[in-house]
């Protein structure tokens, strides 16, 4: 009956009267010692993906158990498990309903909505049932309906007071925002909580984020009006501020503009800093270039780089000679800094061919007297600008030692492929180049080297290269070998592009995911003697992080990451990775970001948020995929919860994650149990 309701319901969808829970006789209450091997039994099965035992766990009497298998699905998102799972969210232990809600979520299907939205606790006048209500608010908009949202948005009764339901709330909309689910009613509600300095921080971040990521929204100008009035309100909260600024420049509205024009001179928060950078890139170009400029030499190493970002992205052709001769004026700046204004004058400067020669050899005397590869790396990817620099960086960067090199001459030939001008800029010289750019993929697939093949196979398919007409069966056997060498599943980014390339040679639909098969058990060993205090020091160049585990979310991860940490694994490896205002990454054993080493682990999803800075999480290529690489984040970033693994924090050193730049040295990795 419930599905024919639905439609005629109101605000009260969410506030009316249920049943009270039923479920086993026997109520405890979750004690997850990892010491226990029942409890070590469920995270196995869990690591295995064993869904048959698990459903049979989903009944057992100890509430430990069943709150554990709950909790399995999700990380698999197994969709078999979804009437399973409903009947739990009736459970007499609320832990157990909590974890059934969220797995619920995260499977994501229609099918999950009805039972989540049956089981929520519309009878809670005591506020006991909080934490499981905002459970299913959230895992409501991972899977609801517009109706659902409709009902959501429309609830008006939650108090300030209620700050776990408000937040539920506000990541149920988030979610459906997310899922290009979208009504004004739910837009204007986030903009109210945003504005309104009463309602809890975790929900105004949430509100805050709907209003930066959600894709399909605009908004009026008493809207901006109210999302300019509250970035003042959030002076104690720069991750909400960050998010605010990305919701602005949306609107390119004066209103808007002179938001960010003030605060990017008063602001103190690097991050919000950065964000008010790439936000003025939406601006007219004359207004913000003056706006912008200055922070080129801030001492600030994101900042600086962020500042010559923009120029690369957003600059023009009159002020093409500018982009260098700021280099001259301000030799100090740092070479990165440097590298990407000469690739800002490379990329936009037209009509004045002495002054593209000049850069254009400046950028190959950087790459030569470079003494860092992700530095050359940024040279490639500049001087890939100017195609007629195929051969330069074919032969520097294929024959370059580092393997971030190798991969970002791959990218920056592919890169000159996919020029929309290609033809015009080659002229009747356009016919040899396409064919070296072609044996120059071929020697890419023939060398084997998964980071190269990752960023170049895509090359093959770029349609006006129209690189069809050069297949015959024996190249075609020649890319069928390259697959076959690969080694999966440590090789399995490259696998899937070279796959892609041969599809489309063979004229057939890309293959299906490969799935990985369990191959790294739980390294129980590791973690026995684990506890709360429990500490792991990365020591770097820029000083010493320090972090806490969370071995109870992500048992896997946390004990793969002791192993490699026991072995000097990390040791010497670089943080080859770095997004300002994102992430740091390392673990990587290349160095490029396509290394690792020959397993995988699963993917551990918890109940855990990216709702602030300094998480420790695995970096993936989707689900299963995780080994050796790890990252910390600079700020909230909710939009990777419930893909990316969660097994840590930073716990002291904020301050030197801050500072690390792309090939920041890990030095030493110690433990303190």
């Amino acid at each position: 009956m419930m599905r024919f309701l639905l439609p005629i319901f109101v605000a009260g969808y969410f506030l009316q009267c249920t049943p009270p829970p039923t479920g086993p006789s026997k109520a405890a209450q979750v004690n997850l010692d990892l010491n226990n091997p029942a409890v070590q039994r469920l995270y196995n099965l869990r690591d295995e993906r064993r869904t048959d035992s698990l459903l049979h766990y989903l009944q057992h009497e100890e509430a430990t158990l069943r709150y554990l298998a709950a909790l399995s699905f999700a990380s698999s998102g197994d969709s078999s498990a979804i009437d399973a799972l409903a009947n739990r969210l009736r459970d007499t232990v609320e832990d157990v309903r909590i974890a059934a809600a969220f797995a619920l979520g995260q499977i994501g299907l229609p099918r999950c909505e009805k039972p989540l939205v049956d089981a929520f606790a519309r009878d809670d006048t005591a506020s006991v049932r909080q934490r499981f209500n905002a459970v299913v608010l959230e895992a409501v908009g991972k899977c609801g309906s517009t109706t659902s949202l409709r009902h959501i948005a429309t609830v008006t009764t939650y108090m300030p007071t209620d700050t776990l339901l408000l937040e539920g709330q506000c990541r149920a909309i988030y979610r459906f925002g997310l899922r290009d689910s979208v009504l004004p009613v739910a837009t204007q509600l986030m903009v109210n909580y945003l504005q309104n300095d009463k309602i809890p921080a975790p929900a105004r971040l949430m509100a805050a984020h709907y209003l930066a990521r959600t894709k399909n929204i605009s908004f009026d100008s008493a809207q901006v009006e109210l999302i300019s009035v509250s970035y003042v309100r959030a002076h104690a909260h720069p991750d909400i501020r960050v998010a605010i600024v990305k919701a602005l420049e949306k609107s390119p509205t004066w209103s808007a503009f002179n938001r960010l024009a003030n605060a990017i001179e008063t602001e103190n928060d690097w991050r919000v800093k950065c964000e008010i950078i790439q936000a003025l890139g939406k601006f007219d170009y004359d207004t913000t270039r003056t706006l912008v400029a200055p922070f080129l030499s801030d001492t600030n190493p994101h900042i600086s780089r962020t500042a010559a970002e923009f120029f690369v992205q957003y600059g023009q052709a009159q002020d093409g000679d500018y982009y260098w001769r700021i280099t001259q004026d301000e030799p100090d700046l740092p070479l990165m800094t440097q590298i990407l204004l000469y690739h800002a004058s490379l990329k936009h400067l037209s009509g004045k061919p002495q002054s593209k020669e000049y850069v254009n050899d400046r950028l190959q005397q950087f790459f030569r007297q470079a003494t860092s590869p992700y530095e050359r790396a940024a040279c490639l990817r500049a001087l890939s600008e100017y195609g007629w620099n195929y051969v330069f960086i074919h032969d520097r960067g294929f024959n370059d030692p580092h393997p971030a090199v190798k991969t970002a001459a791959a990218a920056a030939l592919v890169s000159i492929l996919k020029k929309p001008n290609f033809y015009t800029f080659f002229g009747e010289n356009s016919g040899g180049v396409r064919r070296a750019l072609y044996r120059y993929l071929r020697e890419i697939v023939a060398a084997g080297d998964p980071g190269m093949i990752a960023e170049g196979a895509d090359g093959f398919r770029v349609p006006a290269m129209n690189f069809l007409n050069y297949r015959d069966s024996a190249r075609l056997d020649d890319l069928r070998e390259a697959l076959v060498k690969l080694r999966m599943p440590r090789d399995y980014e490259a696998y899937l592009k070279l796959d892609s390339a041969l599809a489309f040679f063979e004229e057939r639909p890309a293959s299906a995911l490969p799935k990985i098969a369990y191959n790294h058990p739980i390294g129980w060993e590791a973690l026995k003697q684990v506890s709360p205090k429990t500490e792991v020091t990365l020591e770097t160049e820029e000083g010493k992080i320090t972090l806490e585990l969370f071995p109870l979310w992500a048992p896997g991860s946390v004990a793969n990451f002791l192993q490699l940490a026991s072995d000097g694994f990390f040791d010497g490896k670089n943080f080859h990775r770095v997004v300002s205002n994102h992430v740091i990454q390392g673990g990587c054993p290349r160095g490029d970001g396509y290394g690792g080493l020959d397993y995988t682990i699963r993917t551990e999803i918890g109940l855990v948020w990216y709702d602030s800075e300094g998480y420790l999480g695995m970096a993936s290529a989707g689900r299963d995929t995780e080994g050796t690489q790890f990252f910390i984040t600079h700020t909230a970033r909710p939009h990777l919860d419930g893909r990316y693994t969660i097994f840590g924090k930073v716990k002291s050193g904020m301050d030197v994650v801050n500072r690390i730049m792309p090939g920041g040295v890990i030095k030493d990795v110690t433990v303190q149990y």
